[in-house]
């Protein structure tokens, strides 16, 4: 295997469900060496497909940290690590003796990760960190509703955009690390994360202005719309310039000084908007997709198909950027997924293996540890180690 930009690291992974897990994967991938600890009935989302990718390029145990010996084990692992990431409710890792400053004591050099839905304080610390929960109350879903009812979206934005954080405030203590000899805690939430994310929108100053968004709730210049076979494409004017440009290509120029495009792109106001939406529908219905994506970007309007799953997967665009890999998954086969989303140019991480079943590697870290074959047997047999 090639040397990764993180080779030599070690890695306890208790994350269960995405956020911890997927951060783990991100450092499995870029070199580090991960070990996963599950309770003995396994991570609750190992039926979940997305848990193939989260979980490659690991190493498993499981443990029963309930129990005293469970424990040793796990701290003792902890000696030897560099990093430790947790995703349980906050407290919990303090109550199955895996917390920071229990760990810190073994191992003062060590970065420990904890990742919840709402963060180690305030008043919602407690509430499950479940993302919809998440988004709901940092207005995710009413922002994508434009104000109107609020869009529930399926992709967990803040899950994995907390991971990516994760990952970097990880990399970073290790550099920290590196200059000062200590290790140390750090809290990321998905609260914060998704918030980071709407930077856009998170602004606020007396005077700022506020859109009055209608029950279409769509800016006419920056949504999708549909081509005559039914198929669905986005336009993009994101500046007057685009605007400019897809008026030209449209044979419309008289739209550059129409009063009802005033404040195009994006502050076409109601009832004006409405009125340029239904235009707009009208002419995009008299050419199929693939003809107005030819037109339009080959003026330099910037537009895009919209895609399905499949056809996103199978996109020029995406093999040439190797992101779509070929796995043989245990009890699956030949698995399309995910490949490496960070490249390195000198070390350009690797994918190690496939998602481990449950307790895949218990025999050879429990060895690594020094523990006997006979006393390996015990343990598994009480199902402290599995």
């Amino acid at each position: 295997m090639a040397e990764g930009a993180l080779s030599g690291i070690k890695v306890l992974d208790f994350g269960q469900y995405i956020s911890g897990p997927y951060t783990a994967m991100l450092l499995a991938e870029q070199g580090a060496d991960v070990i996963k600890i599950e309770r003995p009935q396994g991570d609750p989302y190992r039926k979940e497909k997305g848990f193939i990718v989260w979980n490659r390029s690991k190493k498993a145990i499981t443990l029963d940290l309930k129990k005293a010996e469970g424990r040793k084990i796990a701290l003792d692992l902890a000696k030897q690590a560099d990093v430790v990431i947790e995703n349980y409710r906050p407290g919990i890792a303090e109550k199955l003796g895996i917390g920071y400053d229990t760990v810190q004591k073994v191992n003062p050099r060590i970065v420990y990760c904890s990742i919840s839905g709402f963060g180690q304080k305030g008043p919602y610390r407690d509430i499950p960190g479940w993302e919809p929960l998440v988004d709901a109350l940092a207005s995710v879903y009413t922002n994508q509703g434009y104000g109107a009812h609020p869009l529930y979206i399926v992709l967990p934005l803040a899950t994995h955009y907390a991971a990516f954080q994760a990952a970097f405030g990880i990399t970073t203590a290790l550099c920290v690390r590196e200059m000062t000899g200590r290790g140390q805690k750090m809290d990321i939430s998905l609260f914060r994360s998704i918030m980071g994310a709407q930077r856009l929108f998170l602004v606020d100053f007396p005077g700022s202005m506020r859109i009055p968004w209608g029950p279409s709730g769509l800016l006419p210049l920056y949504r999708a719309y549909q081509g005559s076979d039914g198929k669905w494409f986005f336009l993009g004017l994101g500046n007057f310039k685009f605007f400019t440009q897809f008026s030209m290509t449209m044979g419309r120029s008289e739209w550059l000084t129409d009063p009802l495009f005033e404040g195009a792109p994006f502050l076409i106001l109601p009832p004006r908007n409405a009125q340029v939406m239904a235009m707009l529908k009208k002419i995009f219905a008299g050419k199929n997709r693939d003809e107005w994506l030819t037109l339009l970007r080959g003026d330099g309007v910037p537009c895009a198909p919209i895609r399905t799953i499949r056809e996103f997967m199978d996109d020029p665009q995406v093999a040439a950027n190797d992101m779509i890999v070929t796995m043989e998954e245990p009890g699956l086969g030949k698995v399309r997924e995910m490949g490496i989303p960070v490249k390195l140019r000198g070390t350009p991480g690797e994918i190690k293996g496939p998602s481990p079943k449950r307790g895949r590697h218990t025999r050879e870290i429990l060895n690594g540890l020094g523990y006997s074959a006979e006393e390996i047997r015990r343990l598994q047999q009480t199902n402290v180690a599995r």
